[in-house]
């Protein structure tokens, strides 16, 4: 019986887990994208990148050191999405900056079609 219980337990977390986990773009699939859509020279497109991968290094030790509540690695994720913005925009010219704020408009609306109601 108990070994019923814990395996339903066991199978219902990864379920979740599967179910909850986004598709993930990795560092060079984002630049690439912000590359066509923003036109970076090669550049603005190395710094941008070595941007995303510290922030993706940061995000992975935050999932790994399991700290914290859930309201409490959401606030974290939040800050570092908003440092990660801020260092990007550095990297741009001003006619870019208005293309990015659409960009991440657009991805904040899709996040927040794929939350539940």
């Amino acid at each position: 019986m108990i070994r019923k219980l814990f395996m339903i337990g066991f199978f219902s977390i990864l379920l979740i887990s599967v179910i909850s986990a986004q598709p993930r773009m990795d560092p060079k699939e984002r630049v690439k994208e912000l590359t066509e859509r923003l036109k970076l020279n090669e550049k603005q497109a190395k710094q941008i990148e070595d941007i995303f991968i510290k922030q993706s290094e940061q995000l992975q030790k935050a999932f790994e050191s399991g700290n914290g509540d859930r309201e409490q690695r959401r606030d974290q994720m939040m800050k570092l999405r908003e440092e990660t913005n801020k260092k990007i925009e550095k990297v741009l010219n001003d006619k870019q900056k208005v293309e990015y704020k659409k960009y991440l408009k657009e991805m904040e609306e899709r996040r927040q079609q794929r939350r539940p109601m």
